[in-house]
């Protein structure tokens, strides 16, 4: 019913955030057919043993229902560039593409901008043809200054809507200057004006794509007001008062390709406090709320043909993965995750 490829399933030496069983386990009760992981794991996965641990991992979850791929992280080296392209063509589709931090977040994975020209370049040189997924925020424009973890929304301006569309040009330009032969993906956009050099750049032929998280297009930065405002702390940031509705527009008239969670499961702690190593972690969980999106979508009017294109088709056609388009009985796996980040979409909608 629904494919979600951008998740963070932990596990390794994070199993007590989220692990690979468990997350197949909520998106099978919660509708979906597949879902898509990130290498942002510890340790990283971007060698052979890594890919053959999580597919042994993966088949001991014994949920066929739902069919899992992940992403090799790329750290801006040629020589690692060059065995992820390799380790890519020999364990797809299991390895769905790599994915570039073209900024600082969780686990610490941001690329220079010099390394993510070499990823670029060396992609051209290996021909190197699958999705090339691209958390975008320039780390140099980001203002860390302003970050006060007692005033959780200062998190918004510290990672600014400058520092995602900067970023989002730099792609789109080392995409077009190396003439990147792969499928560029902007992962998680979160400010209109990112979807206009997008477009852009698709009008003049970069085979580019973008996906939105729920969370970008329902809530502002006014979330970040409320009580315990710290547990909507992502990376991107929520964004300025109407944004969200500009970015729901885009996404309804197709800007935008389809809908991913990031979803990014921290414990409470790891959340609302610091252990003097790390804390006010960024991420929230979004595996179990994909009903309430679909039907969040079917009362603003998005189409039935819409909805199907921006929860499975597109994603499926994207990564060129057959996936079977399933319906089963949903099981309700809401209470999982420490805390719900959906309950005024749960609210908007009639539950509560």
């Amino acid at each position: 019913m629904y494919i979600d490829c951008h998740v963070h399933t932990r596990d390794f030496k994070e199993t007590h955030k989220e692990t690979i069983q468990h997350s197949l386990e909520v998106a099978r009760d919660s509708g979906l057919d597949a879902i898509y992981a990130i290498g942002n794991t510890k340790p990283t996965t971007d060698n052979e043993e890594m890919i053959l641990d999580t597919k042994q991992r993966v088949k001991e979850a014994n949920v066929p229902e739902v069919r899992y791929g992940v992403y090799l992280l790329v750290d801006g080296t040629a020589e690692q560039m060059k065995r992820v392209t390799g380790l890519y063509r020999r364990h797809w589709p299991f390895v769905v593409g790599l994915k570039m931090f073209a900024g600082d977040s969780t686990n610490h994975n941001g690329v220079t901008l010099e390394g993510q020209y070499t990823v670029f370049e060396i992609a051209a040189k290996e021909g190197f043809d699958g999705v090339l997924g691209v958390h975008c925020e320039r780390s140099d424009m980001m203002k860390s200054g302003l970050w006060i973890p007692s005033n959780p929304i200062t998190h918004c301006f510290a990672r600014p809507a400058e520092a995602e569309i900067a970023s989002v040009a730099d792609e789109i330009y080392f995409a077009t200057t190396t003439k990147f032969p792969g499928k560029l993906h902007i992962l998680h956009v979160s400010a209109p004006e990112s979807i206009e050099k997008i477009v852009n750049a698709k009008d003049q032929g970069l085979d580019i794509s973008c996906g939105v998280c729920p969370h970008h297009f329902f809530y502002d930065w006014s979330q970040m007001y409320n009580e315990q405002g710290i547990l909507w702390k992502m990376n991107p940031p929520l964004r300025e008062p109407g944004s969200q509705q500009k970015m729901l527009a885009h996404l309804k008239v197709g800007n935008i390709d389809w809908i991913e969670t990031d979803h990014a499961p921290h414990t409470l702690n790891e959340k609302t406090k610091h252990d003097g190593k790390q804390g006010y972690l960024s991420g929230i969980p979004g595996l179990p709320w994909w009903p309430y999106f679909e039907e969040f979508l079917w009362k603003q009017g998005f189409t039935e043909k819409r909805i199907q294109e921006v929860t499975f088709s597109n994603v499926r056609d994207r990564f060129g993965i057959d996936i079977p388009e399933t319906k089963r009985e949903i099981k309700d796996r809401r209470t999982d995750y420490p805390f719900n980040p959906y309950w005024a979409l749960e609210r908007q909608l009639g539950y509560h």
